[in-house]
């Protein structure tokens, strides 16, 4: 972008938040970035679940007291909603369609949802949040747990944000959020710039080769706009990679990156909605790993 005062929004309303549960361990991350969005942005959230016919969720009630404990030292506020699907149990499509009506009924800035890896079947056939994504009349924040058993440090101290294309500010704002309340010292944000070099060029060509230098300067001054406006320290960098799932994945490994925030624009169908790169990253990233998409039909960078 050009170093000139561009018209980039950098913050979400107060308009709810959706978060589709289904009740199970594996939604927790999905819950706390939620109620974190809804604390900074002076949401509601409204909690929906869809009906699957013989409700049997031995871990209900201890999610739901963690709700509500969540809530109560964040002070947001929130709300059930359950939804009665037409034929039971209800198929994926049914379950997302139901989601979508909801954010629009409740006129929902965003779903903020789980989601994790599956069976290949699975994955190639689409899960719910990828119906969801697909379809969905506002934002959808996908929270990505690599395994079962991954969660979000209660107070997360390193976010990497990499960006492979044009920077977006969602992430910088979700990353914001998360850090609300932590003293500036305790917390690390850095903004990556990923580029991917050829076989050919070493990796430190970035600091010779006049084309990457402008990039480097670019990127710096748009993360600026970003410190200065979320009042937030982010260092930027210059990241580059040979294989970009691989490399970044290792660079989360060896900096101790509690969770990943990325922007996806939807340009192309490689997986659902992912591009070959961004799936790389959150397939292999060993932490979780938030991914903001624009409404369905929306055209952003």
């Amino acid at each position: 972008m050009p170093e000139s005062e561009a018209p980039v929004e950098w913050s979400w309303s107060d308009a709810p938040l959706v978060l589709p549960l289904a009740y199970q361990p594996r939604e927790w991350n999905a819950v706390f970035i939620a109620f974190y969005i809804a604390e900074y942005s002076g949401s509601r959230v409204f909690i929906t679940h869809v009906l699957e016919g013989e409700e049997d969720h031995a871990f209900e009630e201890r999610l739901k007291k963690d709700i509500e404990d969540l809530a109560s030292t964040l002070a947001v506020k929130y709300e059930y909603v359950e939804v009665m699907p037409s034929s039971q149990p209800p198929g994926v499509e049914e379950i997302a369609q139901a989601v979508v009506r909801t954010a629009s009924e409740k006129k929902a800035q965003a779903i903020v949802m789980s989601a994790h890896r599956e069976p290949l079947f699975r994955e190639l056939f689409g899960r719910v949040s990828d119906h969801v994504a697909r379809t969905s009349p506002s934002k959808v924040v996908l929270v990505e747990t690599p395994q079962e058993g991954v969660a979000i440090p209660k107070n997360p101290r390193r976010i990497l944000i990499p960006v492979l294309k044009e920077p977006h500010p969602d992430p910088y704002i979700i990353a914001a959020a998360l850090t609300s309340s932590a003293s500036v010292a305790d917390v690390e944000i850095t903004a990556a710039k990923v580029i991917q070099l050829p076989p050919t060029l070493p990796l430190d060509a970035v600091d010779t080769v006049h084309s990457l230098r402008k990039e480097e300067r670019e990127f710096s001054f748009f993360t600026s706009l970003a410190i200065k406006t979320l009042g937030r320290f982010i260092n930027p960098k210059i990241l580059p990679v040979r294989e970009v799932g691989g490399d970044v994945a290792h660079y989360v490994r060896e900096r101790g990156i509690d969770v990943l925030v990325m922007f996806s624009s939807r340009e192309t169908g490689f997986y659902s909605f992912l591009t070959k790169d961004e799936y790389g990253i959150v397939s292999r990233s060993p932490c979780v790993v938030i991914v903001t998409l624009p409404a369905s039909g929306q055209t952003e960078r």
